[in-house]
C-alpha cells in the first residue's frame, strides 16, 4: 500500500493541524483544531472511521475549545496493531496520548466503538474528565445492530475499494451531504490508500479490526457494564432515534448505573448520528458541557 498521490498538502489550521505520537511502540496520528491552551475536548471515532470523520463537528466547538481527534490504532494514519483490537488496548493508547499531550480536566466525546473505549478509560481515569459523552453505543449492542456491525466489518476484509477517485468522492459525498469538494478530498485522503496490486483506492483501516466485534469482545461486556458504576464525572448517553445499535433499554440501564448519568435522544438519526444530524449532535454536546 502507498500514500495516495492525490493527498493534499497538510491542511491549514482551520482544517486542523496534524500531530504524531508513539504509543506502545505504534505510531499514532491525531488532528488538533483550534489553539492550544483553550479548554480541551477529545473526540473518539468509531470502527472503520478516522480522525477526519469529526472535521465538520469539531468546527462547532471553536474557538472556545481546542479539539483533539486521534486515529485509533489500525485506523487512518495510525499503525496497524499486531497485538490486536480489544477495548483494553485502545484504552491504554488513549491513556498514553492524554499524558503525552498533558491534557488535564478535559471533555471526552466518543461515538460507536469509541464509546466502549471511553468507558474503559473513564473507569479508572474519570478524575481527569470534566464531562464524558457516550454516543450510540453501550457495553453491549442490540442484537440487530451487533449482527449488522459484524457483517460490515467482516465484509470490509474483502471490499475491493474504488476504481477511480471520482467513485471514491461520490461515496464521501453520500456520507457527508452538502459538503464542498475540498472537504470531501480531505476525507478521501484520510481514509484511503492506493493498492499497487489492484490499482484501486482501498480503505486504510486494518482488516483485522473485525476482532473488535468478534467473540473476543464478548468478554468485555460485563467489564464495561461494571465500568459505568466507577465513572464519577457527569456523563451523557446519546441515542440516535433510529439506532439499531443502542436500544432504549440498554441506554436506560446505562444511565441507571452511571453515578451522574443523563440521557438525550437525537430525532431522525441513525447510528451515524454525528453525520446524520451534526447540528443537533453538537448542540446536545455543547449544552451538556455547559452544565
Amino acid at each position: 500500500m502507498t500514500e495516495l498521490p492525490l493527498t493534499p498538502p497538510r491542511p491549514p489550521s482551520a482544517h486542523g493541524v496534524d500531530g504524531y505520537l508513539t504509543l506502545h511502540g505504534l505510531r499514532h496520528h491525531y488532528i488538533r483544531w483550534g489553539v492550544p491552551g483553550a479548554d480541551p475536548i477529545v473526540l473518539l471515532h468509531g470502527l472503520m472511521n478516522n480522525a477526519r470523520y469529526w472535521e465538520h463537528v469539531a468546527a462547532k466547538f471553536l474557538p472556545e475549545h481546542s479539539v483533539y481527534a486521534p486515529d485509533l490504532r489500525g485506523h487512518g494514519e495510525s499503525e496497524h496493531a499486531p497485538g490486536g483490537y480489544l477495548v483494553w488496548a485502545f484504552a491504554m493508547d488513549l491513556r498514553e496520548m492524554v499524558e503525552a499531550l498533558d491534557l488535564e480536566g478535559f471533555d471526552l466525546v466518543a461515538h460507536s466503538i469509541g464509546s466502549r473505549i471511553a468507558m474503559a478509560y473513564a473507569r479508572d481515569h474519570s478524575h481527569r474528565l470534566n464531562h464524558l459523552v457516550l454516543a450510540d453505543m453501550g457495553p453491549q449492542m442490540a442484537d440487530a445492530g451487533a449482527r449488522g456491525i459484524r457483517k460490515t466489518t467482516g465484509g470490509a476484509q474483502k471490499a475491493p475499494g474504488f476504481a477511480t477517485e471520482a467513485d471514491a468522492l461520490a461515496h464521501f459525498a453520500e456520507m457527508f451531504p452538502g459538503q464542498p469538494q475540498e472537504f470531501l478530498k480531505r476525507q478521501l485522503a484520510a481514509s484511503l490508500v492506493l493498492d499497487e496490486t489492484t490499482g484501486n483506492l482501498v480503505f486504510r483501516f486494518d482488516p483485522a479490526i473485525h476482532q473488535a466485534t468478534g467473540r473476543g469482545a464478548i468478554v468485555e461486556i460485563p467489564y464495561l457494564w461494571e465500568s459505568l458504576e466507577h465513572i464519577k464525572c457527569p456523563t451523557l448517553v446519546i441515542r440516535a432515534e433510529k439506532s439499531k445499535v443502542l436500544s432504549r433499554e440498554i441506554a436506560d440501564e446505562m444511565v441507571r448505573r452511571l453515578p451522574h448519568g443523563k440521557f438525550v435522544e437525537i430525532p431522525d438519526a441513525g447510528h451515524q448520528v454525528p453525520l446524520h444530524q451534526p447540528d443537533a449532535f453538537a448542540a446536545a454536546v455543547r449544552d451538556f458541557l455547559a452544565t
